[in-house]
């Protein structure tokens, strides 16, 4: 049995591992709350972007 993530799933985990690594950076004070909001908010979409342009991108031909 094959699994594969879809875009959702993957942006979604994406999506808590950085708010997870956040939280951390947060409760250091390394990070105020309002920044990693931005910050994970702008990685994901960048990522969501990145993913459209591969997912659209034609394989390239096989010549033998």
């Amino acid at each position: 049995m094959e699994t594969t993530m879809n875009k959702d799933s993957v942006l979604g985990l994406v999506r808590h591992i950085l708010t997870f690594a956040g939280g951390f950076l947060v409760t250091a004070g390394s990070l105020d709350p309002t920044s990693l909001e931005t910050a994970v908010g702008a990685i994901v979409t960048l990522a969501g972007i990145v993913w459209s342009v591969v997912a659209k991108k034609k394989p390239a031909e096989v010549t033998e």
